[in-house]
């Protein structure tokens, strides 16, 4: 699996003026046969929500999340996983100095440092590195906690994700490494439909209140 450690040296490879000339549109998905929905419409994160990533792309999808919003980054992980993630290699889409990274040694350890990040109101944006996706009872403390705080949570699943409270779920697979372009497909949406995207980054955005936006509509 192609993971954030070895995608970021191909990200800072990228000349600084071909970061910056990335394209902004989005190319519309065909459907797939296990019946996806195709969406024109932007993709977005709801803030006070926990949500949970797939695919070997999963990382820079919470990389471009993390990187509209503003304040910490809080990464937990196993102290394993965490100890070779470089912040300063991912200075194209954040500043460094906005990670907090909590090396743990259990699972326990790192569901309990993403509750205690997410109840506090000062963290932006709470990553939880996880082999498999947290269970119901776990999901719905990271709610919670969520709801309390008002920041967006993540959990990054290597490994079999299970029935869970996460408002979403998404599958994050590389197109082009050296474009940063990936395809995103909401397998799982609490509030509304599925669909599937291909994004580029497009560099740092506001955003309105109450939600972040990754990319922009796709054309219809």
């Amino acid at each position: 699996m192609s993971s954030l450690r070895e995608q970021v040296r191909n990200i800072m490879a990228i000349p600084a003026s071909a970061s910056k000339a990335l394209a902004r549109s989005l190319e519309t998905i065909q459907p797939r046969k296990h019946g996806y929905l195709v969406v024109a419409e932007p993709v977005r994160l709801s803030k006070g929500r926990f949500h949970e990533v797939t695919g070997e792309a999963a990382d820079l999808f919470a990389i471009v999340a993390a990187a509209r919003m503003e304040g910490p980054v809080v990464w937990a992980g196993l102290e394993r996983d965490v100890a070779s993630l470089a912040p300063t290699a991912l200075q194209t889409f954040l500043d460094p100095a906005r990670f907090i990274v909590a090396a743990c040694v259990s699972r326990t350890e790192i569901l309990w440092a993403a509750e205690q990040a997410l109840r506090s109101p000062s963290a932006a944006c709470v990553v939880a590195e996880l082999r498999d996706g947290p269970d119901l009872r776990e999901s719905r403390r990271l709610q919670i906690a969520a709801e309390e705080g008002g920041s967006i949570g993540l959990a990054l699943i290597s490994g079999r994700a299970c029935a869970s409270a996460a408002e979403t779920r998404w599958r994050c697979e590389a197109l082009s490494e050296s474009d940063l372009a990936w395809l995103w497909t909401l397998t799982k949406n609490r509030k509304g439909r599925l669909g599937a995207w291909r994004a580029k980054w497009i560099g740092r955005r506001n955003n309105a209140q109450g939600a972040v936006h990754l990319v922009s509509a796709a054309a219809a």
